[in-house]
């Protein structure tokens, strides 16, 4: 037996344009028999045009012997940012210490931080080899996608 499945045209208008105001890469709904996945295309910006919106950022206090390195990095850093919308968790939900703090040093690949989406954990990992410069999120915070998690100072 086939079963008929109507999709609302004007609801997914309405869900694209939230995504859009919200800098949202995709989402997926599902219904019993049926899911929809919208995914957004990231438009680069044209000159002239109004720039993004900045993201509140909360810092971390950063140990005095890092501060004579932040100053000459600050060019160079390396910016680690949210590969979808979730909440930004520094520490394993079954652990209390953090995975990564301000001066720790991380290769490539490794997790410095997770992305909770509804029940699912997703790894965040550093693209490239360095010492952990700040963390520009605070545990807990809800973020959208392309909010800068955290800072590294590449490795020389």
């Amino acid at each position: 037996m086939t079963q008929k499945i109507e999709v609302d045209i004007d609801e997914l208008r309405q869900i694209t344009s939230w995504l859009a105001e919200v800098d949202i890469e995709f989402i997926e709904i599902s219904k019993p028999g049926a899911t929809v996945r919208l995914t957004m295309e990231q438009a680069l910006c044209a000159p002239g045009a109004e720039a993004p919106k900045p993201t509140p950022v909360v810092s971390s206090q950063v140990p005095e012997d890092l501060a004579r390195a932040e100053e000459t990095a600050q060019t160079q850093s390396v910016s680690i940012t949210a590969k979808s919308a979730g909440i930004f968790l520094s520490t394993h939900p079954a652990r209390s210490t953090p995975l990564v703090s301000a001066g720790d040093h991380v290769e490539q690949g490794d997790i410095v931080g997770l992305l909770q989406i509804a029940q699912l954990c997703v790894p965040v990992v550093a693209s490239a080899d360095g010492m952990v410069m700040r963390m520009c999120v605070a545990h807990g915070t809800t973020v959208g996608y392309g909010t800068p998690l955290l800072e590294l100072s590449p490795s020389a």
